[in-house]
């Protein structure tokens, strides 16, 4: 019996495969092709029942300031409207133009036609510093939003506050009267 493994083995080791040596290779491996650049994420903020609301959207640009409020006038998608979220900002209105920014700071131009609705600014503000926030590291919070609604006029600095006052939840909205729901 001790013959059998040791026929066997000598099969085995003789299949046929010669000794040539070390073969030349082709170029070394470059890895999986890349892929195309990834979505990023921008956020936009619209009114709800409770305050304003941070909603994610993609973009396939650089994330800029500019980039997020480019996508404030398109108004809430036909999901975030049956949540029951809206806009104070005339739907397709020129997008707030981004004049300036430096770290924990932006400056905006809002273009005519936007009218006063308080809400309508909260919305700018906090979008523009929440993107300003993601881009350099600023808590949305902390982030100085200069807004100038003529060029060359005043300019009024705001923060995004979602309570003013409390801290504690998001402020009320004003009246629905007025918003963009469709």
């Amino acid at each position: 019996m001790p013959l059998v493994p040791a026929a066997a083995l000598a099969l085995v080791s003789a299949c046929g495969i010669t000794d040539s040596g070390p073969a030349q290779a082709g170029p070394p491996a470059a890895g999986l092709p890349e892929a195309e650049r990834p979505a990023d994420v921008v956020h936009v903020y619209f009114s709800s029942p409770l305050g304003l609301e941070r909603v994610s959207r993609l973009d396939r640009g650089p994330n800029s300031p500019q980039d997020a409020l480019n996508r404030l006038p398109e108004g809430p998608d036909e999901a975030e409207r049956a949540r029951g979220l809206i806009s104070f900002v005339p739907r397709n209105a020129p997008a707030p133009t981004v004049t300036g920014q430096r770290r924990g700071s932006v400056d905006v131009l809002v273009p005519s036609g936007w009218g006063t609705s308080r809400t309508a600014l909260r919305q700018l503000v906090c979008t523009a510093a929440d993107a300003v926030g993601t881009a350099d590291g600023t808590r949305t919070g902390e982030v100085d939003v200069r807004v100038r609604r003529t060029p060359g006029g005043a300019t009024d600095t705001q923060r995004c506050e979602l309570n003013p006052g409390s801290g504690r939840g998001p402020t009320p909205p004003e009246s629905n009267k007025g918003a963009e729901t469709t």
